[in-house]
């Protein structure tokens, strides 16, 4: 099982570089596209909250080790707000990377699923906001090259919350049980 896991990996890092991709540093120019049809996973931008006291919880921090020879790789996070009723999750950024970008999927022409950026994440006090291989995820572009055991901090950036430190710990299969996300 570990193969195909291994290959869906590579197929879906390379699907979302597209026609529009940057020959010199061979990563997408990703673009936040408000005009996606309706079929997607965590696609739907998000505007500003009301202004108010938060506090977050970030728990199952993980991200994939490079795929060979890439230097973009995917990671994952659960967000819970522990005070407050919403915040917005409106960037994020890692040790060593060029760049962090909110990713979702879509179904796009012919039934294919893409990856695409996406705009700021809402969290609200109904449930948490899940990043997780096949729906919402971070794609870490720049990064040096990553194994499993390595942990590389980070930083979410959040309208009311402000900056909420976080460490991702480098592995090939999520922290914990389903039940956890």
């Amino acid at each position: 099982m570990r193969p195909v896991f291994v290959a869906l990996l590579g197929l879906a890092l390379i699907a979302c570089g597209g026609p529009e991709a940057d020959t010199d540093s061979g990563m997408a120019d990703h673009t936040v596209d408000n005009n996606m049809p309706e079929v997607g996973f965590g696609l739907d931008p998000q505007g500003p909250v009301e202004t108010q006291h938060t506090a977050i919880d970030v728990r199952a921090s993980w991200m994939r080790p490079h795929p060979g020879g890439r230097d973009v790789t995917a990671a994952y996070i659960v967000v819970n707000l522990s005070e407050g009723s919403e915040d917005l999750l409106t960037g994020v950024s890692m040790d060593g990377a060029d760049r962090v970008e909110l990713h979702g999927h879509l179904i796009g022409e012919g039934g294919v699923m893409q990856m695409r950026a996406i705009g700021p994440q809402r969290v609200t006090n109904a449930g948490p906001l899940v990043f997780t291989p096949g729906a919402r995820h971070l794609m870490v572009f720049g990064l040096p090259n990553v194994v499993e055991g390595d942990v590389v901090n980070g930083v979410l950036e959040f309208q009311n919350a402000g900056e909420v430190p976080v460490s991702f710990e480098v592995r090939s299969m999520p922290p914990g049980q389903m039940t956890d996300y």
